[in-house]
């Protein structure tokens, strides 16, 4: 079974390193991986297959330059996990709230 794309974008978020890679990315225009490369304390290889697994969460986005990508950042996947966040801390709030009040009603 597949990841939603909100699972997704989570699933990519979940490694240090890629929100390293998409803090880096977000901070000038476009990166290239050979640019990653020569500031994070690992292989090209090992940068090229994290920006993929952002590339395909829909986080970052890569344009082919000679024979390179450069990225750059994509904020679509990442408000819709927000929007996904915001849902569920509402509906969290509610129920805590509810239980606050069950329990100032019972004296516990």
């Amino acid at each position: 079974m597949g990841r939603s794309a909100t699972n997704e974008t989570f699933w990519a978020l979940s490694d240090p390193v890629r929100i390293e890679i998409l803090d880096r990315v977000a901070a000038g225009t476009e990166v290239t991986v050979t640019q990653l490369a020569e500031v994070l304390p690992m292989s090209r290889q090992a940068v090229s297959r994290h920006t993929k697994t952002l590339e395909d969460s829909g986080l970052l986005v890569g344009i082919k330059a000679g024979r390179e990508f450069r990225y750059r950042v994509d904020l679509t996947s990442l408000d819709e996990a927000g929007k996904w966040l915001e849902a569920r801390t509402s509906s969290w709030e509610d129920a805590l709230h509810r239980l606050a009040d069950y329990l100032a009603r019972t004296g516990d």
